[in-house]
């Protein structure tokens, strides 16, 4: 499957909150059903574990408690993003993954 990661990602680092476009691509891109991806933590959760079975997913917030962050690791490879919500974050780590799975 090709797909242009970090458009996605890109795309993502620009969102504010819930966006069905984006949704749509998410489910489109892994062959996923589609959900609310963008706006539900677990939907998010339940994507990462689907795509992603032997990785972690760490969530929590930045020192000041405010903005969210993501962290998906798998032995030596780690990723983190930040978001304005919890499942941007989960996404945009996501998608920074999958970016550099295909560099």
């Amino acid at each position: 499957m090709s797909h242009d990661w970090s458009a996605l990602a890109a795309r993502l680092k620009t969102a504010s909150g819930p966006d069905p476009a984006i949704d749509v691509v998410i489910a489109e891109a892994f062959g996923m059903p589609m959900a609310a991806y963008s706006e539900s933590a677990a939907d998010c959760r339940r994507l990462v574990a689907r795509v992603l079975p032997d990785w972690r997913l760490h969530l929590g917030f930045d020192g000041a408690g405010g903005r969210p962050y993501a962290v998906v690791s798998n032995a030596d490879i780690r990723v983190e993003a930040e978001a304005p919500t919890v499942p941007l974050a989960i996404l945009t780590a996501l998608m920074e993954l999958a970016s550099l799975k295909t560099d």
